[in-house]
């Protein structure tokens, strides 16, 4: 399969998970889609433990559903990397930035396996509802490179599906637990904390080992 045809069968396919999950610029149509009930996405945002300055970056951040959230987090002295290989994702991520004039988001077209951002260029990394839409052969090098640009002592936050979450979405792509930790360890990273209250989901915190001293 070419590069060019594997970037549009992933780009369809989180474009289709955000219409199904209301991931989309307006916060309204998020509500009305039941997603925030059951995501609890300022739960979620508060177990990030997010600072003022904290540079953050959401992974495959689709319409900006966490994007905007995690930019108010970590305030105007902070920065949110906001990554996406889909140019109309972006798009639309930096016309609602500019509409509500929220200055900390940085776009970044990324590659399938790789995010573009600089080598230990973050403090955390959100990667939230992608893992399960990229092609398996391409999860570890994607993990990889997204723990490259995480700075030592960081963290890296895994959102997704669990196995036998009682909704209907994605049924045949969930990627069990022990595989998602597996993805994160073999990238050079270490179980931290793991949060037990989203009923659909799964939320692992991975830490990338402080330099030697």
């Amino acid at each position: 399969m070419t590069m060019r045809k594997l970037r549009w069968r992933w780009c369809a396919a989180l474009v289709a998970v955000g219409a199904v999950l209301g991931a989309v610029a307006c916060p309204a149509a998020a509500r009305k889609s039941g997603r925030d009930q059951w995501q609890q996405p300022q739960r979620v945002i508060a177990d990030l433990g997010l600072r003022d300055g904290t540079r953050v970056a959401d992974i495959g951040c689709g319409s900006g559903y966490f994007t905007f959230r995690l930019a108010r987090a970590v305030g105007a002295k902070g920065k949110v990397f906001a990554t996406e290989i889909s140019k109309n994702a972006l798009k639309n991520v930096s016309a609602r930035a500019a509409k509500e004039k929220v200055t900390n988001i940085q776009t970044v077209l990324s590659e399938p396996t790789k995010t573009k951002l600089e080598d230990n260029s973050v403090d955390a990394a959100l990667i939230s509802m992608v893992l399960h839409h990229v092609p398996k052969k391409l999860r570890a090098p994607l993990t990889k490179d997204i723990v490259r640009a995480i700075r030592p002592g960081g963290y890296l936050y895994i959102l997704e599906w669990r196995p036998d979450a009682k909704i209907h979405y994605d049924k045949g792509r969930r990627i069990p637990r022990a595989d998602l930790i597996k993805l994160a360890t073999d990238a050079g990273l270490v179980l931290d904390a793991e949060y037990h209250y989203l009923v659909h989901q799964v939320l692992l915190r991975l830490r990338k080992p402080p330099k030697p001293k």
